[in-house]
């Protein structure tokens, strides 16, 4: 790998090890955090899916604004958004916490950080448009091993300290967060200025665009195919929101505690690693489109295996089918969109991919998970989550098709 590839891939992965373990405090610990607010399970739904929510609105506002805007570029718009993100969690950490206020502010600040997510993918994707051959994969599985480590040892600190220690914790790694993206700038040799990279991806990123970037609608009406597929992702990740979400619930149910969920998701997020380091030699024997079939279907596998654990044991060990699941379709659908959609609609492409996974699967998710579980329990809640995601692997199987390169080095896909 050349030194601005290897320098940049560094970078990248300090900003997704850095958003994955703020994402594990603020997010994948938010059921004990509630929790100890006093907060019910269809609360916290409520709570989380509302952020879903405001995220389905944000994510395309802020992919239209960073897709036409000329002169703010999409790492200070990053950085805006962070600030906010910061400043919110600050407030509610020094004052006085009451059931609207921490309800308001958990909704905003986990709205935001649901819409920074595919913006991080498309401002590696800048690069790698450019040229320049960053390992996108050994970037995301650092942020996976990070997770993993701050998913231990947060839920150690949780059963030694409370709950409360949560949101310190947030606040420190969100020092990180902003800070790497700060960093996350270099100025290219000139020869990346004047070629495409060998996947026919974007041209010069930082020559003006030729063509305007499409609204919405008609974004849609060009990519219904695509339109498709983002339903079925929002299956498939309907079951992986449930278990990250009341992954509590679930250990408890089969006799666990908190330092077992953060080991569960220690494990699931150690492995995650491989298949994103290596995906970048992956890809090059296996199609984008034939690796998202194959991912989608472990995610269905994995909520199967979850439903039917007995105990503590084998809910890890259902955690190994991420490796395949999650591991894979993460850095997959990243190329997959890059390729699908023409340059001027990319950012709007990787945010929709976010609206998906985040936004629609993680509203629905969190809005009847909660419900399921308080009304019917843990049992019923898994078997609602197999059931919606084996339907998903269906409509993804159906919808995606290799996408056609040289087409999408122009107009509409």
């Amino acid at each position: 790998m050349e030194a601005i590839a290897r320098k940049l891939t560094l970078k990248f992965g300090f900003i997704q090890s850095s958003y994955w373990i703020s994402q594990c405090a603020i997010n994948s610990f938010a059921a004990v955090y509630l929790h100890a607010k006093d907060f019910d399970n269809t609360q916290i739904g409520f709570i989380l899916s509302f952020a879903a929510i405001l995220s389905l609105i944000l994510q395309p506002l802020t992919a239209s604004f960073a897709d036409k805007s000329k002169r703010v570029t999409l790492r200070h718009l990053l950085l805006a958004l962070m600030f906010l993100v910061f400043g919110l969690s600050l407030l509610l950490y020094i004052l006085p916490g009451s059931f609207l206020l921490i309800s308001v502010i958990y909704i905003l600040v986990n709205a935001v950080e649901f819409t920074v997510n595919p913006l991080f993918n498309s401002l590696a994707m800048e690069y790698m448009n450019q040229g320049v051959p960053m390992n996108y994969g050994l970037a995301r599985g650092m942020g996976s091993i990070s997770f993993a480590v701050m998913s231990f040892f947060l839920g150690s600190l949780v059963d030694q300290f409370g709950a409360d220690i949560i949101l310190p914790v947030f606040l420190v790694c969100y020092v990180l967060v902003i800070l790497s993206t700060y960093l996350f700038h270099d100025k290219l040799p000139v020869k990346y200025q004047e070629q495409k990279d060998v996947r026919g991806l974007r041209d010069d990123i930082f020559l003006e665009e030729e063509k305007e970037a499409s609204g919405i609608l008609t974004f849609f009406l060009d990519h219904k195919l695509f339109l498709l597929m983002l339903c079925g992702v929002a299956m498939i990740f309907y079951s992986h929101v449930l278990i990250n979400t009341y992954l509590i619930n679930i250990m408890e149910h089969v006799g666990g505690s908190g330092s077992d969920m953060g080991v569960s998701l220690s494990i699931a997020a150690f492995l995650e690693l491989p298949a994103m380091a290596f995906f970048i030699y992956i890809v090059k024997k296996i199609k984008v489109s034939t690796l998202i079939k194959l991912s989608a279907l472990f995610f269905a596998i994995k909520s199967f295996a979850i439903l039917l654990a007995p105990n503590v044991y084998m809910v890890h060990c259902s955690m190994v089918f991420q490796m395949i699941a999650f591991a894979l379709f993460t850095p997959a659908s990243i190329y997959f969109v890059n390729d699908l959609i023409e340059k001027e609609n990319r950012v709007k492409g990787q945010s929709m991919l976010g609206v998906a996974n985040i936004g629609v699967a993680g509203t629905l998710a969190n809005l009847t998970g909660g419900k399921l579980l308080d009304s019917y329990g843990v049992t019923a809640m898994l078997l609602t989550g197999t059931v919606v995601t084996a339907v998903g692997f269906l409509i993804i199987c159906i919808s995606i098709k290799e996408p056609d390169k040289q087409k999408n080095t122009g107009g509409p896909a």
